[in-house]
């Protein structure tokens, strides 16, 4: 009886080459990340970096190195985020700014009189929408935070914006490269983050309640 060495050999390979591809999709299927990217409630938030302010200087800012992996929502202790879109020239954004900074500074502690929930860090993301007269920069960004400078905000000199001056994190995103990963359509836009990147709220989708109200009512679990 004659023998098809060769055939054999084929038939060997493709097996081997099956096997793999099975085992492939197998590790994928168990590797992969089921939750879709996205800036929707209950997505993972997109990327967001870049050079950023924290009021003595700029440094590379990278939202990564701000998550914690494989949070639950039985860890109460991981801080959550709020990341803000905003444009230094955008009159929003200036008549916002006060409010802003109270829930701000009132979130970003623990055992702050009346809130025993976990830190909320604040997030600016400064965009120079294409607008005409919408000309921003670095040293616009630092006037607008710091309330500081001889730089022209939304409605006047930078200094007279509504409010303190900020104690949070500005990213300088004039080129819009987070704007359009995020894809926000205008300014201001707020976003609640979970721990782990999961979009909590957004503003767009909740246009009758307030940042510090969602805040109150997903992390403290108000009713």
């Amino acid at each position: 009886m004659k023998y098809d060495e060769e055939a054999d050999v084929r038939t060997d390979t493709a097996i081997k080459i099956m096997a793999l591809f099975f085992a492939s999709i197998m590790f994928l299927a168990f590797t992969t990340d089921p939750i879709a990217s996205g800036t929707k409630e209950g997505q993972r938030a997109p990327p967001l970096e870049g050079l950023s302010y924290n009021g003595t200087g700029w440094t590379e800012f990278n939202m990564d190195d701000w998550l914690v992996d494989n949070w639950s929502n039985t860890d109460t202790t991981a801080a959550w985020m709020v990341v803000q879109f905003i444009d230094t020239d955008c009159g929003f954004c200036w008549d916002s700014a006060s409010e802003t900074g109270q829930a701000a500074d009132y979130f970003s502690k623990t055992g702050a009189e009346n809130w025993d929930g976990p830190v909320v860090n604040f997030i600016a993301n400064v965009a120079e929408l294409n607008i005409p007269g919408h000309e921003s920069s670095r040293d616009e960004i630092v006037a607008f935070r710091d309330k500081s400078g001889e730089e022209t905000c939304a409605k006047g000199d930078c200094t007279t914006r509504p409010g303190n001056p900020h104690s949070f994190t500005y990213i300088d995103d004039l080129d819009l490269d987070n704007m359009d990963e995020w894809k926000v359509p205008g300014t201001p836009a707020y976003f609640l983050i979970q721990p782990d990147g999961i979009v909590a709220w957004v503003s767009s989708e909740n246009p009758q309640e307030k940042i510090g109200d969602a805040i109150f009512r997903i992390v403290g679990g108000e009713a």
